[in-house]
């Protein structure tokens, strides 16, 4: 059925697939990662090229558990940061809309979603500053290189590239 050579191809893909874990994943996890504040969220960098949803900075801090468990906690605060603005901002909507379409309000709704959306205000930034704290327990952990050769990987769309400075 499968000719001979193609289990020899499967087997040889298999090294490569190893190949690479051990020379692109591997190294990744002690790459100094940076995070820059924007105004709907946060941005997660790895060693400044390439950029990282929560859920591989997660991953990439794993092996560091204090700062695993910090990143956690953070994460934890920015879903109910969420939530509570989520709600906050329909529970000031209804009166507004009510008015809108010519009925009368009850003004202590908007006064409850107003408290809730300021509740969420500083949960975020409770997120914003735990997660800078995961970060840096992660980045101070790192060893630092003394060699002068200076290798980096950097990924774009579906490629990467291999920098070496001497």
């Amino acid at each position: 059925m499968f000719h001979p050579a193609f289990f020899n191809f499967a087997r040889m893909r298999k090294w490569i697939l190893l190949a690479f874990v051990v020379a692109v994943a591997i190294p990744s996890s002690a790459q100094k990662l940076t995070m820059y504040k924007t105004f709907g969220g946060v941005v997660y960098e790895l060693n400044d090229s390439v950029q990282l949803s929560t859920r591989q900075t997660a991953s990439v801090l794993f092996p560091n558990k204090e700062a695993y468990h910090v990143f956690n906690q953070a994460r934890r605060l920015s879903t109910y940061s969420g939530i509570l603005g989520f709600s906050g901002a329909a529970l000031a909507a209804v009166p507004v809309a009510t008015v809108a379409f010519g009925g009368r309000s009850d003004w202590s709704l908007a006064g409850g979603g107003a408290a809730l959306m300021i509740g969420s205000y500083f949960l975020n930034r409770a997120f914003k500053a735990r997660a800078l704290d995961a970060l840096d327990i992660h980045n101070a952990a790192l060893t630092q290189k003394t060699s002068r050769i200076r290798p980096h990987f950097y990924f774009y769309g579906t490629g990467a590239q291999l920098v070496i400075k001497f």
